[in-house]
This record gives C-alpha cells, sequence and structure tokens, in this order.
C-alpha cells in the first residue's frame, strides 16, 4: 500500500510540474500572439530581462514549511496530536498557504 501511494505522489508531482510548464508557456504563447495582431513586434516589447531567482519568496515558503514541521513535532512529542493522520499535512498546508500569502503581499510593496 505504502509503494502504490509512493508512486501516486510521484505521479502527481511530475503532472503538476508539467501542467505548470505547459500553461505557462500557453500564455506566453497567446500573449506573443495577440501582439503581433497588434501589429507590435513581440521581441521588442518583451525583451528578456534576465532570470532573477526569488529568494525572498522561497526562503519565505521554507520558513513556514518549517514552522509546520516544528509545530507537528511538539504536538507528536506532547501527545496532542491524536489519532488523526490528517493534521500532519494539514498543518503543513496551513503554514505553507499562509508563508506563500505573506511572500505574495511582501513582493506586492516591493513593486
Amino acid at each position: 500500500m505504502e509503494q502504490v501511494i509512493f508512486s501516486f505522489s510521484w505521479i502527481f508531482l511530475i503532472l503538476c510540474l508539467f501542467l505548470a510548464w505547459y500553461f505557462s508557456n500557453k500564455a506566453r504563447y497567446e500573449e506573443r500572439k495577440m501582439l503581433i495582431q497588434q501589429g507590435a513586434n513581440p521581441d521588442e516589447l518583451l525583451k528578456d530581462k534576465g532570470f532573477v531567482f526569488p529568494w525572498l519568496k522561497l526562503g519565505m515558503i521554507v520558513v513556514g514549511l518549517s514552522v509546520g514541521l516544528a509545530i507537528i513535532t511538539v504536538l507528536v512529542n506532547t501527545g496532542l496530536a491524536g489519532r488523526s493522520d490528517a493534521i500532519y499535512p494539514a498543518i503543513l498546508g496551513l503554514c505553507g498557504g499562509s508563508a506563500v500569502i505573506v511572500s505574495h503581499f511582501v513582493d506586492k510593496r516591493n513593486k
């Protein structure tokens, strides 16, 4: 059973990565097509400004997930976690999601 869950997890991860790549490329293609239809040169308007890795966003997400893991560790060590196995991904999801939201607002403020 564990091997099936592990396999589905990897398949789901690969599927999510592929879909993220697909839809980002599809949006870029549609944007270029729209610029060409309007008579603009997309190469001049969409100059590549270079890739700048979002270290701050990544750091916030890692900190959020680490806080979630710390909360889980405290709950397990004190015996307050209960019998439900759903609490662990729920805490990680809440902490990771809140880190993404905070990251969005920090990035929005910087622009």
